[in-house]
């Protein structure tokens, strides 16, 4: 008996890795596409202001685009020998607001925004979209308790900046990507 349901776990495990092995080798690629898809992005200037909201996105997206090996070119976005537009990512009006539904929780949405410019190239062009991107969280502060700082508010801020720089690096390498024929 033993030596039967070792030999059906055996055959099972077999099955299994067969099937692994066929699945990675199948070639998958997106419908429109005549091959898989290589990301390849050229060097990125971001074009931010001076202020800390500015700062503080521009190196939360910084650390995005290490993540997915794409350089930051930290020069100018227009290409000191021909004075042309390289690939390049504008943010502006960063804006963060907060809402309060006071009770005897208080409920805080946070939502933070900004206007981004994104510059890429396609078909050895330089091209431009302008998106209006938001992200918010929300959370409950108790005023009764002994504790009246509300620290979640400063740790919810810095996940805001992490979450809008991902939905900007998203974006570019969604524009960037090229265009099924």
């Amino acid at each position: 008996m033993q030596l039967k349901q070792a030999i059906q776990i055996f055959c099972r495990s077999c099955i299994v890795a067969v099937l692994v092995l066929q699945v990675t080798a199948c070639g998958f690629h997106l419908r429109g596409y005549t091959s898989p898809l290589s990301l390849s992005i050229p060097s990125t200037s971001l074009i931010f202001g001076d202020n800390l909201a500015d700062v503080s996105l521009k190196n939360a997206l910084k650390d995005k685009f290490s993540l997915l090996a794409v350089t930051v070119d930290t020069e100018s976005a227009l290409d000191s020998k021909s004075g042309v537009q390289k690939p390049s990512i504008l943010v502006q009006n960063i804006r963060l607001q907060n809402f309060q539904l006071r009770g005897v929780l208080t409920e805080v949405r946070m939502v933070m925004s900004a206007d981004v410019t994104y510059y890429t190239q396609q078909h050895d062009k330089i091209v431009s979209k302008t998106n209006t991107i938001q992200v918010q969280h929300s959370y409950q502060y108790d005023q009764a308790n002994v504790n009246t700082e509300n620290t979640q508010a400063e740790k919810i801020q810095n996940w805001l900046y992490d979450a809008l720089a991902e939905r900007i690096a998203d974006q570019y390498v969604a524009l960037t990507l090229p265009k099924a024929s």
